[in-house]
């Protein structure tokens, strides 16, 4: 063979076969790693997307199931005015969510919280050209769908997801969630950073204009990457996911050098040895053997599950990782990671135990395959739940020689596993809490569900619920109370067997308790495939309601016969007080006359202090004529007459011009602003607004001029006004008494006054349904404020 190799292979043209040979298979072992590396770099990009898949339908299936809570109650029996306190206690219990609505039609009617959401009562999304479209689909396919992203009407962007509500068959209108852009892309763990190694793009078809436009990244023109699209059906998008930067041919640009310089090498061994066959062949046998394990280790790993791919030689107790390890798990690859002890110390201390009892007993056994579940430290200290699934070689005696496998990080789905557990719960917390009693059955007509509520109508305790026999156990009657409901009468029965009812009466008699008079809505309860499920009812408690219905009619009665006493009552007051007030002002007149005539004809005789009691008689006298005038004005001022506009701006500047004397007498510079037209009755509230000036005019400080203001505002019940002054302000102790008639702050000798202005002005505020109220500091004088409550919207 020797000879014949010399003979026929000179060593130059030997050792250039060589080469050639050895670089050509060389380079297609190169060729081949290049491909299963773009292949595994497309593999990463396919598990990010399907994860990006997973992470995005978690997050919407609280939408789901917030829309779909929020359609039953309105569909069974009408959230109407406990929709805010309904949404609230949803949005609590769910994340990822910004907003509730209820649209009636395609008019939005309620919504949750309203704060920043104003702009969206009453917009109607059917008359919409832009919204219209997606949300037919919702309504055609009879379950949630996402519309969006687009702007939003109360501002932002975000994406509605609708679900149609059907009341009697009949399209009602949306259950409908907001979810801003921002808290989508948080939810759904999209790292838009420049740090990502993956370009994530998310893009639909425009359903007006038929164009693909993108949320963000709209272009990954100069990726170089492995891209996967995958299509999320919640609502049309598309999802791009392309690796960034391929390192591929980077990383096989060295091995390709020294490939070369290998066969380069072996060529010129094979130059420098031709006389030597049986070194060169055992050479080649040990590279062959070298590139066989390679291949054989590369094919068991494709068969295992792929994520983490890892390969275990029992022989040097040597772990190999790949280096989704790293990024899955955050350990860096090396000598420290790479061996079974890394993996013990980083299995959780409640999992080791189990774990190392299952892989013994898979080792120790016959078995091909393992697969495992349990939790693993993250190098940031996270436990992530991983399955760890395995192929195992074993030599001829069945002993185990190596482990193939991957590990997969499904901490996602096991989140959601808990998130769902937990919406279940509070579902069920829910229907158990409810005010009305909800009773359910599956398709068999098992009960499934018989909530607190039920059984208290019933007049039983958890343990007494039956599954058998429940339209005899529960003695159900038909609202005379005398007979009792046939099987087929009863609203569960009939709800089984595919009838919609709504609000049946019938009477429940419990046990050594009360009957019971119930509304009842009941109907089937099927998949969005048509697949039946079983019945619900819904029954309302309207036994006190029916009892109190007589009472009201007969208070009703009563409260009309005391308003018409009430009324004639009012009505000879009034006049009394008028004829009272008419009648004492004539002795009180006689008296001031006569004694004046006494003084001027007396004069003369008349000592010091005679001439002193006739003056202190007649100003008693006209004090006294002064409070029965004030009176009168204090009774007449509950009338408040006939409405109509009034411009409150010209009203006091009409005021001013009466009041121009004492304006002038004090100095007084007055500031008016923003003084709004509203409905009200104008005389009363001419006075209202002069008693206030005449008060800030007259409690002025001295030696300082008076300076007043009075402004105007509003809020969605009420006008508001206040009309402020520097003048002597009022004690902390007297703020709430100076409302009171006849409550005076200062001597008469100090400040004229019978002290019934400022009662008047409580007594106007109040019946143009307001409040009066002040806020002042002794010497730095006073702010009153008083508002009326609108009957017409401002002019």
């Amino acid at each position: 063979m020797s000879t014949r190799f010399k003979i026929k292979f000179p060593p130059a043209l030997l050792g250039g076969m060589v080469f050639m040979s050895v670089l050509i298979l060389t380079q297609y072992f190169s060729y081949m790693q290049f491909e299963t590396q773009i292949a595994f770099e497309k593999q990463l990009a396919k598990d990010q997307a399907i994860l990006i898949q997973k992470q995005i339908s978690s997050s919407l299936n609280y939408s789901q199931s917030a829309t779909k809570i929020l359609a039953f109650l309105e569909e069974n029996i009408g959230i109407g005015d406990n929709f805010d306190s309904i949404a609230k206690d949803i949005l609590t219990q769910t994340e990822g969510i910004d907003a509730l609505q209820l649209v009636e039609g395609g008019v939005i009617k309620y919504v949750y919280p309203l704060n920043g959401n104003e702009p969206v009562i009453g917009y109607d999304i059917l008359e919409q050209k832009k919204l219209i479209k997606e949300a037919l689909i919702a309504k055609e396919i009879k379950t949630l769908y996402f519309a969006g992203p687009f702007e939003l009407k109360q501002g932002g962007i975000g994406i509605v997801g609708r679900q149609p509500i059907f009341k009697s068959g009949e399209f009602w209108g949306f259950a409908a969630v907001i979810i801003h852009l921002d808290t989508f892309l948080k939810q759904a763990g999209i790292d838009k950073t420049a740090d990502n190694p993956f370009y994530i793009g998310l893009s639909k078809i425009n359903p007006e204009t038929n164009i693909e436009e993108y949320f963000f990244n709209s272009s990954q023109e100069s990726y170089e990457g492995g891209i996967v699209n995958l299509n999320l059906p919640e609502g049309d998008w598309n999802l791009i996911v392309q690796l960034k930067k391929s390192t591929a041919f980077r990383d096989i640009l060295p091995l390709i050098g020294l490939r070369m310089i290998l066969s380069c090498f072996l060529g010129y061994i094979v130059f420098n040895l031709a006389k030597q066959p049986e070194v060169l062949g055992k050479k080649v046998d040990e590279q062959s053997k070298q590139l066989k394990e390679s291949i054989e280790r590369f094919q068991f790993a494709t068969k295992a599950t792929s994520d983490a791919i890892w390969d275990r030689d029992f022989t040097t107790n040597k772990v190999y990782r790949s280096e989704t390890f790293s990024k899955l798990f955050g350990h860096e690859v090396n000598e420290l990671t790479s061996n079974d002890a890394f993996w013990q110390a980083h299995i959780h201390p409640e999992d080791l135990e189990w774990v190392n009892s299952k892989m013994n007993g898979f080792l120790s056994g016959t078995t091909e395959y393992w697969e495992l579940e349990f939790r693993f430290r993250k190098k940031n200290g996270e436990y992530a739940f991983v399955v760890d699934k395995g192929l195992i070689i074993r030599n001829e005696k069945g002993e185990p020689i190596r482990v193939t496998g991957a590990t997969q990080d499904i901490t996602s789905r096991k989140t959601s596993e808990q998130a769902l557990e937990k919406e279940k719960e509070f579902l069920r917390y829910m229907m158990e809490n409810l005010s009305e009693g909800i009773i359910a059955a599956d398709e068999k007509g098992d009960l499934i569900l018989f909530n607190k509520a039920a059984r208290n109508l019933h007049g039983l305790g958890e343990e007494e619920i039956l599954t058998e026999n429940w339209s005899n156990h529960y003695r159900l009657y038909h609202p005379d109370g005398k007979r009792l409901l046939k099987t087929e009468e009863i609203v569960l029965f009939k709800a089984l067997n595919g009838e919609k009812i709504k609000d049946q009466e019938m009477m429940i008699a419990p046990k050594n308790l009360p009957k019971r008079i119930v509304l009842c809505s009941g109907e089937e309860i099927k998949t969005t495939d048509g697949r039946k499920l079983g019945a619900v009812v819904v029954m309302k408690d309207i036994t006190d309601s029916r009892a109190s219905e007589k009472a009201l009619y007969q208070m009703s009665d009563q409260l009309i016969k005391r308003a018409k006493a009430l009324e004639s009552s009012n009505a000879e007051l009034e006049q009394f007080a008028y004829v009272a007030s008419h009648d004492l002002q004539e002795p009180l007149r006689m008296i001031s006359s006569f004694l004046s005539i006494l003084e001027k004809k007396y004069h003369p005789i008349l000592d010091e202090k005679g001439k002193k009691y006739i003056h202190f008689a007649v100003d008693g006298a006209q004090r006294m004529r002064k409070i029965i005038l004030d009176l009168l004005e204090y009774s007449r001022a509950g009338n408040v007459g006939n409405k109509e506009v009034i411009d409150t701006k010209l009203m006091v500047e009409d005021i001013l011009l009466l009041e121009r004397r004492l304006i002038s007498q004090s100095n007084a510079t007055i500031k008016i602003s923003n003084l709004p037209k509203i409905n009200a009755s104008k005389a009363p509230l001419q006075q209202l607004f002069q008693n206030l000036i005449e008060n800030a005019l007259k409690y002025k400080r001295e030696m300082e001029s008076t300076e007043i203001s009075i402004h105007g505002t509003e809020d969605r019940t009420h006008w508001i006004f206040s009309v402020t002054d520097n003048g002597l302000g009022i004690k902390k102790e007297f703020k709430e008494k100076i409302f009171t008639i006849f409550h005076r702050l200062h001597q008469k000798e100090e400040i004229q006054g019978s002290g019934i202005g400022l009662a008047i002005c409580k007594k106007i505020v109040e019946n143009h349904g307001g409040k009066i109220w002040v806020e002042s500091e002794e010497g730095k004088g006073s702010s009153f404020y008083f508002n009326i409550a609108k009957n017409i919207e401002t002019i």
